[in-house]
């Protein structure tokens, strides 16, 4: 789905002498830890949708409605996410991944501060749902440049052979990110009673997101350029419209990184947001079952991604991911049908969880930093990836949990399994037709084509 020759200018990454080993760790660590953040604030706001939302900021909604309400305020930091990722996308491409990179991370982590400090419904009345919206808005702005431009370091400043690895890196953080995040809503609920939790305890978490912004900062201020993005800079051969660009001369490598994303994505997101609610609302565990659940289903995540990506190195990126996609499609049928009533007991539904979310989602993702990087040229790379990867975030992680959501209130798990399967497919399909352009290809079509300006 992707062509093999474009008018984009300028050599790909690692052509040169390339960067020291200290700057690939350096910059390994400050893509890790700034998804670390994202997803930790993702994964909290998600959890807390399922648990705690509904009742702080939606009081008074039917059990269905206040579910629906919490969890489309989710959503709402996924749909604005395609504005933000053309804006911070094409910024990137002019002035530099470091310095969008620094601002995603303030707007993050601002952002979940000031959710961890907002006043309930029952203080300020509508006005708190409208600011839980606001602050949403403000974390989708951010995360929009964040997984991104991320990869985009990680893997400008990796070896060619492990780009599959390194290029991981942001998913891992992403992955443990959930963790860490769901993980101290449950200690915190764990450690105080249900009445005290709902009124302050909740809070906790988020203001200790703090701790992980200012250690972010602290990398990424002293990280230096990538070598590709210095290369094209010295040798005057910035895009001065990277997002006309990459629309114009990449338009089917984007279809192929929106349709993958929705695929990744609303497989992802139907685990670690949808299942949350099912846990509480079809089955009738508690909060602690619940949350244990979706560690689970991160935690194995976590441990899996930098394995595939790794694998990615060795087999190529294609057929791990294409793995993941079957794989995810037939666990829908398998799994989901095992959890057909209030008689589930806790452990099959962990399992559920960290077979789905845990091993398909991780052969996806893993690869897929490296993967989509490959598909798109240096001097519009950042565009691609915001205006194609956030699209397909909004679509995949926005739409399909509160479907999901919909379809949960029937008798019956075969939709939902439907539902999964088919965007199990989707995303295969675009991985079978899509192809990245090998590194001489890539040098070959560089080196003859002017830039567009």
């Amino acid at each position: 789905m992707t062509e093999r020759t474009t008018a984009a200018a300028g050599p790909p990454p690692n052509t040169t002498s390339g960067p020291s080993r200290a700057d690939s760790r350096r910059a390994s660590r400050a893509a890790f830890v700034g998804t670390l953040l994202e997803y930790y604030d993702f994964s909290l706001y998600a959890s807390a949708a399922s648990i705690v939302f509904a009742s702080v900021f939606f009081t008074g909604s039917s059990p269905f409605l206040g579910t629906l309400q919490a969890v489309a305020t989710f959503a709402v930091g996924f749909l604005v996410r395609p504005v933000g990722g053309v804006i911070l996308g094409s910024l990137g491409d002019r002035i530099g991944r470091k310095k969008i990179l620094v601002f995603t991370m303030l707007l993050m982590g601002g952002a979940t501060l000031l959710v961890g400090l907002l006043p309930s419904y029952a203080q300020i009345g509508w006005a708190a749902p409208a600011l839980l919206v606001f602050l949403r808005i403000l974390q989708g702005i951010g995360a929009s440049g964040e997984y991104g431009g991320a990869a985009l370091v990680a893997v400008e400043f990796a070896p060619e052979k492990k780009r599959g690895l390194l290029g991981s890196l942001p998913g891992m953080g992403a992955a443990l990110g959930g963790v860490l995040g769901t993980l101290s809503l449950l200690l915190v609920s764990a450690l105080m009673s249900q009445e005290a939790f709902l009124a302050w305890g909740w809070r906790i978490p988020f203001l200790l997101s703090v701790v992980i912004l200012a250690y972010g900062l602290w990398l990424r201020r002293a990280l230096p350029e990538t070598p590709a993005f210095r290369e094209i800079k010295e040798s005057d051969a910035l895009s001065k419209s990277p997002i006309l660009d990459v629309i114009r001369q990449q338009p089917r490598a984007l279809l192929t990184v929106l349709v993958m994303t929705i695929g990744q994505t609303g497989i992802g997101y139907f685990y670690i947001v949808f299942m949350g609610t099912f846990g509480t609302n079809q089955l009738g565990f508690g909060r602690t079952e619940v949350l244990v659940g979706l560690i689970a289903a991160q935690l194995t995540n976590t441990v899996l991604i930098p394995l595939f990506g790794a694998l990615s190195d060795r087999v190529g990126r294609q057929p791990v991911i294409m793995f993941g996609f079957l794989y995810s499609a037939v666990f829908a049928w398998v799994g989901i049908s095992l959890l057909s009533g209030a008689a589930t007991p806790p452990l099959l539904y962990w399992v559920v969880m960290a077979l789905g979310n845990g091993v398909g989602v991780a052969a996806i993702f893993g690869p897929m930093g490296a993967y989509v990087i490959e598909l798109f040229h240096t001097q519009h790379a950042y565009s691609g990836l915001g205006l194609g990867r956030e699209a397909g975030n909004a679509l995949g992680a926005a739409i399909v949990p509160v479907i999901a959501v919909a379809l949960a209130f029937d008798d019956t798990t075969v939709w939902l399994s439907l539902l999964v399967c088919v965007v199990s497919l989707l995303g295969f399909a675009a991985t079978v037709l899509s192809r990245t352009r090998s590194s001489s290809v890539l040098k070959q079509d560089d080196d003859r084509a002017p830039v567009s300006v």
